[in-house]
């Protein structure tokens, strides 16, 4: 196998790894859905085609501060990158708690022309509270 085909292996692999555990979207700079991925759908139970032109926001949890996204949209608008740990909602009300990260996609002349959204679902770690805190005040160090 050549160096370009087992390269191309390689990347198909950590792109399936990647859209299997993480919850990918793009969106225009309104904020309307142009990409969502399969976990994304599945999640919230959605079908692509209900996501796809609809604003973003259609997941909002209602007990999220508007700040909270005030700030995400003028730190992305900055051209800088957002992170948060949030609550989203699917369709059927069920509630997700994602670990997220939202950033501009420049152009070559570097204008923003859209955003894309990587989460990780961390419902898992908060039903497992003990040991977030453990792990925080054991290692809080490494992240100051």
């Amino acid at each position: 196998m050549s160096q370009v085909a087992d390269q191309d292996r390689v990347s198909e692999q950590v792109m399936s790894a990647i859209e299997s555990v993480l919850v990918i979207s793009k969106t225009d700079l309104l904020g309307n859905i142009t990409y969502a991925n399969d976990l994304f759908c599945k999640l919230t139970g959605y079908a692509r085609e209900e996501l796809i032109g609809e604003p973003h926001n259609l997941v909002r949890h209602k007990d999220v501060p508007k700040a909270v996204y005030k700030d995400m949209w003028d730190t992305i608008k900055r051209g800088d990158i957002w992170t948060g740990v949030i609550p989203n909602v699917g369709k059927d009300g069920s509630v997700y708690i994602v670990d997220t990260t939202v950033q501009p996609v420049v152009s070559d002349d570097g204008e923003v022309k859209e955003y894309i959204s990587i989460r990780r679902v961390i419902n898992d770690l908060m039903s497992d509270f003990d040991s977030v805190e453990f792990s925080k005040d054991k290692f809080d160090e490494y992240y100051a």
